[in-house]
């Protein structure tokens, strides 16, 4: 009998990554009018990591090797999630044009470029993202094969609920309302319950609901069980802080050939860090803590171990990265 071969992380995220990104240049191959989808394509086809995409396309296949879910007519699962997992990437991009634009962070690089205001105009730059999140919709709703329009229709709520108010809009509101407050509030010792439970709803809605979106997603389109949705989802969500954590870590350490954006900027405007907060040793256990729970509750979902290893790899990723 032959032996397993070993699972490669990097060889089947930079398989994913190609599928993505030529499918994404696909979708936004329209040229009218022209600054638009110029500008769109810009921040969209920029070289991005494609992690939360992958995300989704890792979990719908998961479900599908572990052969619990069914994708009606036949299509396999890349086919099914690719459209979702671009749509996330769309969504995405419109999230860092905006919160780069002067009246929100103020930043001039984006993945080591000009961010794109600076490129096209800070007008541009903001009617390219509204387009970009209502096309995002219009792709799922276009070009998602396979799946009946119950799971469809799910799919986009969640979507609506990941990014609005109980998500990354409501996140930033937050976070914008305690900038320059990071430093007080982190100094004293009986606002300690207090700083946890806004860290937590900062992060779970900035950052963490559309990586927690990303996997839910993936494996709802493949008809996953109830159980697994609800352990896959709070799996995305140990994600979603984990990449915050990392994050604050490299404002802290990195640099912009590294990170591609301007660091130190946090620290700078005083905003509301789990590094502000509890230091970086804090923060750094906080990601060994987080870890542990989320391969815990992967092998409490119903997917085999082997099924598994993208999602623990895109763990560890998200955990240990350097940029």
């Amino acid at each position: 009998m032959r032996a397993e071969l070993a699972f490669n992380f990097e060889t089947y995220h930079a398989d994913r990554q190609k599928l993505i990104e030529k499918r994404l240049a696909q979708y936004l191959a329209s040229d009218d009018p022209s600054n638009l989808w110029e500008s769109m394509r810009y921040s969209v086809l920029s070289g991005g990591k494609r992690i939360r995409a992958t995300l989704c396309l890792a979990a719908a296949e998961a479900v599908e090797a572990s052969g619990l879910g069914q994708s009606d007519g036949g299509f396999d699962a890349l086919s099914t999630a690719l459209p979702c997992a671009c749509a996330i990437e769309m969504v995405h991009a419109m999230s860092l044009m905006h919160d780069d634009l002067p009246c929100m962070d103020d930043d001039d690089f984006r993945r080591g470029k000009p961010s794109n205001h600076k490129v096209f105009g800070e007008a541009i730059a903001l009617l390219a993202g509204d387009n970009l999140l209502v096309y995002a919709f219009e792709t799922i709703l276009a070009h998602t094969q396979a799946v009946d329009l119950s799971k469809t229709l799910l799919v986009c709520r969640e979507l609506a609920a990941a990014t609005g108010a109980r998500g990354m809009v409501g996140g930033q509101v937050l976070d914008m309302a305690l900038t320059g407050q990071g430093a007080s509030l982190a100094t004293t010792e009986q606002n300690a319950h207090q700083l946890s439970q806004i860290l937590s709803q900062i992060h779970e809605r900035k950052t963490g609901a559309l990586i927690r979106f990303s996997v839910w997603s993936g494996a709802c389109l493949m008809g996953a069980s109830d159980n697994t949705l609800v352990r896959l989802g709070r799996f995305g969500e140990i994600l979603g802080l984990s990449f915050q954590i990392a994050d604050d870590l490299l404002d802290v350490s990195g640099d912009i050939k590294t990170l591609g954006k301007t660091p130190g900027k946090d620290q700078a405007s005083g905003k509301l860090t789990w590094i502000s907060a509890y230091g970086e040793e804090a923060a750094r256990q906080k990601l060994n803590e987080l870890e542990a729970e989320g391969q815990e509750l992967l092998k409490q979902s119903e997917l085999t171990e082997s099924a598994l290893k993208p999602l623990n790899s895109l763990l560890s990723y998200a955990i240990r990265r350097t940029h």
